[in-house]
């Protein structure tokens, strides 16, 4: 019998339910540490502080009656008074279960927010419990014997507990909506309440066990979850469900399993139909035909699940933020794309263990072969004579004759057997012709595998044309360049001149640009404006500028905008600007794709502002995003904010980093320090080390120096030189000198001059005047003006007095009056000490970012 933890008896104490909740949390999440409440919580009963700077944050309340809008008040107010406390996830624990109207609520808080809320209810509460029995000798919860059913409520059901399988890294890929979904969703809507039973047929791999899953998360979060370890379970998982109070789902993935031993009938179905019960279940198109005449398969009223994916569907999946979905569906219409997402991996291991002694070489050498000739451009399908001419290669390559191979046709037989669904490792296209399949392709690319050397000039001699040729020697380029140089000087060997073209390109990329420059001249269509183009840019990077400017501008007459456009970076890059200027006019009025942002950096760094706007303007209207970032940039500095936001909002909420990185440091100007902290985390999320300073900086400035200090440290070990200054003034200011010295001597071995004035002062206070005057020398010589004073406190001697009113006077011709003061005195030999100037060196701030 299972056991049940009475949570709402002990509510009746809130104290008591606080700290018997907190002490369970603990046993959950080991190292959650308990915050006294007296005085005020600021909304925050306990906290788990992790390594990595994660703050999970858990508020803790007693309410057993519904969420009234004054229970709703109470648990809004204390979320924002912890969200004031920089919490990167919020969990309410209490001890109730929340209606649909409470769940709505509780996800519009969710949309507020933007950090993650949860919700440990009472349901969480008692599974936590019969994990932790320990708990009730600490609070003497009574635990009364009970048919609860003691599994998870479905909303906390993990992929693995409903038998999906995760990949790399435990992660699904992402949902894609099915055609069947509405139906599905319905059909479970109508079932919820009352009881009833769900089917779903398909051929292997077609997604019914995810399809059916995300539905039941989607409309039967609150049930529990019951899912058989093993057939023979089947019965007294039957028997808890009747019996217990609490509304189940039972699983019943892969339904012959069940039927087979005899485990699951219509009596069973009955019983927990009765009882209001949902049964959802998935079968195999193949098993469907033995079993459809089944009363249990009648009654379930099955919904087919096609193997296939419809147009909308693959329009759905070409859309989704899963690269590996994404992927999927561009496999040919005839293979699904949940298929092609089940089978890849599948299909990759079989084809890692076949090439032993025993198991079939030769059909993993002929796959292998395959997968190579795809990748290196051939459009397919591929005959079985190319394949066999070329799997020996691969073959000799895993031992040959030692793998004792076996026959031709027993290897295509292997290749060519079904797996699941409609897949195989190579697919039947026509009478002695092959395509591999797509995710193999995928696979053996993700895993970055080397094409044979040897394959490229397979799949060069096997090209049907001239166009096929070309995407040989175009993947060429991308796997392994060296190979490329070869495949397109046989092309161009034999007149084809567009081939001469790119063979100039591989080699100027190889750095041969000899060779480069005399395919161009010798070989290439001088007259072509892209040859031109070519060439132009090879004689400038070799600095032969005069030659380079007078062929692209030949280009750039011949037609070709980019010409415009690299001319006038080359002529930015000389300092010619007028010339430049004109040239890329000449390219953004052309259509070149990048000639108005680069004239928007031009103009702006001639100081021409609204005309460098109006530049990055056109470029962002005609799609450049960085156009957006670089015009709200020059707004910021002109402290039009409110124009730059959207911009800076806009591209960030997209994902551009910089854009992200510059909208936080506009809302820090602007006093809105809780979203500029919000997202600079963003940022340090996304790896911007500047943020790490920018958010240390922002700490110090709202007087948080506990939160900048590891800020600091981690800013200073990505490099940023400015947070090794910053980190020594802060430990300065809190008189940790000795921590502080070895950062001021790092930040003045970077250059930073204000870090010799501040070690000196360092050096001073802890009794090292000589070393402190040699840094203060160091200061004073580079131009500061209070390094000059301080060295009046210790050149004390006449032999320094020339060398003191140099310095002195130095930094009162630059406006420094306390030097004029000092230096009037030595002057008048007036024999005063005067200590180091109080002032504290301002922290520095980093600007926007320099532009492109």
């Amino acid at each position: 019998m299972m056991r049940r933890s009475r949570w709402e008896e002990l509510a009746q104490d809130r104290m008591a339910f606080e700290d018997g909740v907190a002490a369970l949390l603990g046993m959950v999440y080991p190292g959650l540490r308990r915050v006294n409440g007296e005085g005020g919580d600021r909304g925050v009963d306990a906290v788990l502080e992790l390594p990595d700077g994660e703050r999970h944050v858990f508020q803790i309340k007693s309410f057993t009656e519904r969420l009234n809008a004054g229970r709703r008040r109470k648990i809004q107010s204390s979320l924002d008074r912890a969200a004031q406390r920089g919490p990167t996830r919020w969990t309410l624990v209490l001890p109730l279960d929340l209606t649909p109207g409470e769940w709505d609520w509780f996800d519009r808080l969710r949309e507020i927010y933007s950090f993650p809320l949860e919700l440990h209810g009472l349901c969480e509460l008692k599974a936590m419990s019969l994990k932790h029995p320990a708990i009730e000798g600490l609070f003497h919860v009574s635990l009364p014997p009970s048919t609860r059913i003691g599994g998870p409520c479905v909303s906390g059901v993990t992929p693995i507990e409903a038998g999906l399988t995760v990949g790399e890294g435990g992660r699904l890929t992402a949902y894609v909506e099915r055609d069947v979904d509405c139906a599905l969703r319905a059909r479970l809507s109508s079932v919820a309440d009352a009881g009833g039973a769900v089917l779903l047929v398909g051929d292997s791999a077609a997604g019914k066990t995810r399809t059916l899953y995300e539905a039941m998360r989607a409309k039967l979060p609150r049930h529990r979850f019951v899912h058989p370890a093993q057939p023979a379970e089947v019965g007294q998982d039957v028997v808890a469900i009747v019996t217990s109070p609490q509304p189940c789902v039972l699983w019943l993935d892969d339904l012959s399993r069940y039927f087979e031993g005899g485990c699951f009938g219509v009596s069973e179905l009955g019983r927990l139909i009765r009882s209001n019960a949902v049964v959802l279940a998935t079968l195999d198109a193949a098993a469907y035909e033995r079993w459809s005449g089944s009363a249990v398969v009648e009654q379930m009223a099955p919904l087919i699940l096609d193997r296939r994916w419809s147009p909308a569907e693959r329009d759905r999946a070409r859309s989704s933020p899963d690269s590996r979905v994404v992927r999927a569906a561009q496999a040919p219409s005839a293979l699904g794309v949940a298929e092609c997402l089940a089978v890849a991996p599948r299909l990759w291991r079989e084809l890692a263990l076949a090439d032993r002694a025993g198991g079939s070489p030769r059909g993993a050498a002929l796959t292998r072969a395959g997968i190579d000739l795809a990748r290196a451009g051939l459009k397919g399908p591929l005959p079985t004579e190319l394949l066999l001419d070329t799997h020996s290669l691969y073959l000799a390559d895993g031992g040959g004759p030692l793998l004792r191979p076996e026959s031709p046709g027993d290897a295509l037989a292997w290749a060519g057997k079904v797996r699941w669904g409609a897949s195989s490792m190579l697919l039947p296209a026509g009478e002695g012709t092959w395509n591999v399949h797509p995710q193999l392709v995928a696979e053996a690319q993700r895993a970055d595998v080397p094409v044979h050397a040897l394959t490229w000039f397979q799949a060069m001699d096997a090209a049907h044309d001239i166009d096929e040729m070309f995407s040989v020697a175009l993947k060429a380029n991308v796997h392994d360049p060296s190979i490329a140089v070869h495949l397109w000087r046989a092309m161009a060997d034999v007149g084809i001149s567009r081939a001469a073209n790119n063979l100039g390109v591989v080699l100027a990329d190889l750095g041969r640009y000899t060779e480069a420059e005399r395919a161009y001249r010798m070989q290439a269509d001088m007259k072509d404006p892209a040859v031109l183009l070519n060439l132009g840019n090879l004689l400038g990077k070799t600095g032969r500028f005069d030659e380079a400017v007078e062929v692209l501008e030949e280009a750039g007459a011949s037609g070709h905008a980019v010409a415009w456009n690299n001319l006038g970076l080359l002529l930015r890059e000389q300092g010619r600007l007028d010339h430049a200027e004109t040239c890329l006019r000449s390219a953004a009025l052309a259509g070149a794709a990048d000639a108005e942002f680069n004239l928007g950096v031009l103009l702006g760094d001639l100081g021409r502002t609204e005309e460098a706007m109006a530049a990055y303007a056109r470029a962002s209207a005609a799609g450049d995003p960085d156009g957006e970032v670089n015009w709200g940039i020059l707004l910021t500095e002109e402290s039009r904010w409110a124009e730059a936001e959207p911009l800076f909002r806009g591209r960030a909420e997209a994902g551009d980093g910089e854009a992200v990185f510059c909208l936080a440091i506009l809302l820090k100007a602007d006093g809105r320090m809780q979203e500029a902290t919000e997202w600079y985390r963003r940022a340090i999320d996304a790896g911007d080390e500047r943020a790490l300073y920018n958010l240390a900086n922002l700490y110090v400035d709202t007087d948080r120096p506990d939160l900048a200090e590891p800020l600091y440290r981690a800013a200073a070990d990505a490099g940023v030189s400015s947070a090794l200054l910053n980190l020594a003034l802060l430990l300065k200011r809190q008189q940790r000198l000795s921590e502080a010295e070895p950062f001021f001597r790092q930040a003045a071995a970077q250059g930073h001059r204000n870090a010799l004035l501040h070690l000196g002062d360092v050096l001073s206070q802890t009794g090292r005047p000589d070393e402190a005057a040699t840094h203060w020398r160091m200061a004073a010589d580079a131009g500061d003006t209070t390094a000059a004073i301080a060295l009046a406190t210790v050149l004390t001697s006449p032999a320094d007095r020339p060398y003191l009113r140099v310095v002195l006077r130095r930094a009162a011709d630059a406006g420094d009056s306390g030097a004029a003061l000092v230096c009037a005195a030595l002057d008048l030999e007036v024999q005063a000490r005067h200590r180091p100037g109080s002032s504290v060196c301002r922290d520095p701030r980093p600007v926007c970012g320099a532009r492109p």
